[in-house]
């Protein structure tokens, strides 16, 4: 089903909002960054779907040909088109995933926790179809998204551990990972997924084991030395993460890294 016109005005006047940060966790940010880097040619022409603020799609301007940042909210293209150093190979357009897109004009596309804000399956279902006729045939797809599974696990430990559950926004809308995966296969192959279950466990079950966290997003009051612990688990992740794999599960904490090719053919139902 379809969301309907009042959520979806909703998330229209959320993203509007000038005071609305798409993420608080800058260290957990930079790793995102980081993971889309390691996909990206350097003859890439790219498109960053919901794009936001433009930085993440700045950094991936130094390494590819030219990026197209693509968002739907007239309030976060300003910011976009505000930055101090707009790449010359960076340009920033409106464009709606779900209204109509250009056909096999990229060579790769991020879409990073963009798709987790579509209000609905059959909406991110459409979406991810839009996604293959933008890519050319052999194209790189790379998902930076949130699944319910990988978040229930993070969530699960918390409880273990003594720990309050942490919500989920109102306005996302996380996967179902066997659904996204069986989804996919009508027009894509998975290369590659990884996830950051290092990081998320060291910053949302081990710190808070001693230290007091309390809220969330931006209302959240925390102890000062979350500032040096999460950027030693940051450095810890970018040591080792790959090398840490948490049994129990296909992944931890709700943000996972999935790298597919695009097949060629029109999409298979």
């Amino acid at each position: 089903m379809t969301a309907g016109p009042d959520l979806q005005e909703a998330l229209r006047a959320y993203w509007e909002d000038p005071q609305t940060v798409s993420i608080l966790d800058t260290h957990l940010h930079e790793l995102e960054i980081q993971a889309v880097l390691r996909y990206l040619q350097p003859t890439d022409v790219l498109a960053d779907v919901g794009c936001g603020d433009g930085m993440a799609t700045a950094r991936y301007a130094a390494v590819v040909r030219h990026v197209d940042g693509l968002e739907r909210s007239a309030s976060l293209r300003a910011r976009a088109s505000r930055l101090t150093r707009l790449p010359p190979n960076m340009i920033v357009q409106d464009c709606d995933v779900l209204g109509p897109v250009p056909e096999a004009a990229y060579d790769a596309i991020v879409s990073q926790r963009c798709l987790i804000n579509l209000p609905s399956w059959d909406e991110q279902q459409r979406a991810i179809r839009h996604l293959h006729r933008m890519l050319k045939v052999g194209g790189t797809l790379i998902l930076v998204e949130n699944t319910n599974e990988a978040f229930q696990a993070m969530n699960d430990l918390r409880v273990q551990m003594g720990l309050a559950r942490v919500p989920q926004h109102w306005h996302n809308r996380f996967f179902d990972y066997d659904a996204l995966t069986a989804f996919m296969g009508g027009g894509f192959q998975l290369l590659r997924h990884e996830d950051f279950g290092l990081y998320y466990l060291l910053t949302r079950v081990f710190t808070q084991m001693f230290a007091r966290f309390e809220g969330f997003g931006a209302q959240a009051v925390k102890d000062p030395i979350f500032a040096q612990a999460d950027a030693a688990a940051r450095r810890l992740h970018q040591a080792i993460g790959n090398l840490v794999t948490l049994n129990g599960g296909r992944a931890f904490g709700p943000i996972q890294v999935f790298v597919y090719r695009r097949e060629a053919g029109e999409w298979r139902a």
